[in-house]
């Protein structure tokens, strides 16, 4: 894409409309980071929740 602004000309309205759209793919990544980073928090929360209940099952089994 920078190539395609190197070759054609530099018109203000170009200029501008590659820049609404740069803006709009950039949030979009930013909303993939942010669900990707609420996915991993579920997850750790998720495998913190087995390490803690996993001891305790094991007892369990053990005095059963």
């Amino acid at each position: 894409m920078v190539n395609e602004l190197m070759q054609d000309d530099w018109s203000a309205a170009k200029i501008l409309r590659q820049q609404n759209e740069f803006k709009v793919k950039l949030l979009h990544a930013q909303s993939v980071v942010a669900a990707c980073k609420a996915g991993l928090a579920d997850l750790e929360r998720s495998l913190e929740r087995r390490a803690i209940s996993s001891p305790i099952d094991e007892r369990q089994r053990n005095s059963g």
